[in-house]
Parts: structure tokens; C-alpha cells; sequence
């Protein structure tokens, strides 16, 4: 029960946490991160929303994850496909009358920043738990298992992809794309490790204990 309980409320978090990260970097006006270039090229192609756009994407690469990868895919994948959008929605306008858009460049820079650090969180989350991953993890997972390749090189090359297409579509691209796109995969795989090392120190506490 205890875990369920955990579970829940880590998708809870990576799907609020996502939502405020694209709304971050939508604000900051430096460049999206590459998924939300892929589908700000979306939202300007259909000429809809940022959440539609959103739920879009991620109904086709859940299909293609569902092919490729249908072990790491699970509940919470399905969850996160379906809501993310509408916390897109929600946050993009709770953080329009800040105007960050209009503020120094440190200011936005940090704003950038913060946003790829709620990626990182919920990308690791969704891993760690794995009840469902990201369909892109799931999918550069599928590619790890292939080759061999770590991970976050992989998970790099699927940002460069994304960042390309959207780009392509009529997607904002800037330094804050370039950020996103380069650290994204070296990010997951160090909050993992966090992550990792401190339910190991916890078990061996716990153990100590008894």
C-alpha cells in the first residue's frame, strides 16, 4: 500500500512538474525544450493549443513506444500521455501575467534552467518507478537494450531528433533548446543515480537498525 501511495503521488508530481517545466520555458522566450519545439511545431501547424498539440504527441509516440518497448510501458505511461497537457494549459497561464518574457536575460535564464530541471525529475521519476516511462525513454530504451549504448546518449540523440522536427514544423528554437537538448539525457541519468545511492544509504540505515 505503501508503495502504491508513493507511486502515485511520484506520476502525480512528474506530471505537474512537467507542465510548469514547458511553461518555464514558453515564458522565457529563449527557446523551448525539445519536446516542446517539436510540439510548438504541432500547435502552429494544427493551428490548436499547446495541451492539444501535447496530446497529440503523445498519442502517436505511446503507439510507437507500445511497438517498440511494450514492456517498460505501463499505467502511469498512459496517465501522464493523458494529463500532461492539461497541466501545460493550466501552467502557461498562471505564468502569463509575470511577464518573464519582458525580464533580464538571468531572470529567463534561470527560468530555463528550472524548467530543465523539472524535466530531469520527472523523466527519472517516471524511469525509477517503473510503472510506465516516458514514451521517449521507453523507446531510447528500447534502443539501449539493441546496441548497448548508454542511455544518456541515447536519450541525446532522441532530443536531437525531436529538436530537429520541431524545428522543421515551425517550432522556437534558441539557447534554451541548445540547453535542453545537450543535458537532458546527462541530467536523468544523474538524478537516477541520486536517486539510486539513496535508497541504497536508506536500506543499509534500515538494516543497520534491525
Amino acid at each position: 500500500m505503501k508503495k502504491t501511495i508513493q507511486t502515485i503521488l511520484a506520476i502525480t508530481t512528474s506530471i505537474l512538474l512537467t507542465g510548469l517545466g514547458v511553461a518555464l520555458f514558453v515564458h522565457a522566450n529563449l527557446g523551448s525544450d525539445t519536446l516542446t519545439v517539436f510540439v510548438d511545431g504541432l500547435h502552429r501547424v494544427l493551428n490548436c493549443s499547446y495541451g492539444t498539440a501535447s496530446r497529440i504527441y503523445n498519442l502517436i509516440v505511446l503507439v510507437i513506444a507500445l511497438i517498440v518497448s511494450r514492456k517498460n510501458i505501463g499505467w502511469a505511461t498512459i496517465v501522464y500521455a493523458l494529463s500532461v497537457g492539461f497541466t501545460m494549459d493550466y501552467f502557461e497561464k498562471l505564468l502569463q501575467p509575470l511577464q518573464i518574457q519582458s525580464a533580464g536575460m538571468m531572470i529567463r535564464l534561470i527560468c530555463v534552467c528550472s524548467g530543465q530541471i523539472c524535466f530531469g525529475i520527472t523523466y527519472a521519476l517516471l524511469i525509477k518507478y517503473r510503472k510506465g516511462m516516458n514514451q521517449i525513454d521507453a523507446i531510447s530504451y528500447a534502443i539501449v537494450d539493441k546496441t548497448g549504448i548508454s542511455f544518456k546518449w541515447i536519450r541525446t540523440g532522441m532530443d536531437v531528433v525531436l529538436l530537429v522536427s520541431g524545428w522543421l514544423l515551425g517550432g522556437v528554437v534558441g539557447v534554451g533548446s541548445i540547453i535542453a537538448m545537450t543535458t537532458t539525457g546527462v541530467l536523468v541519468d544523474f538524478i537516477l543515480n541520486i536517486i539510486s545511492k539513496k535508497e541504497k544509504n536508506d536500506e543499509e540505515f534500515a538494516n543497520g537498525i534491525s
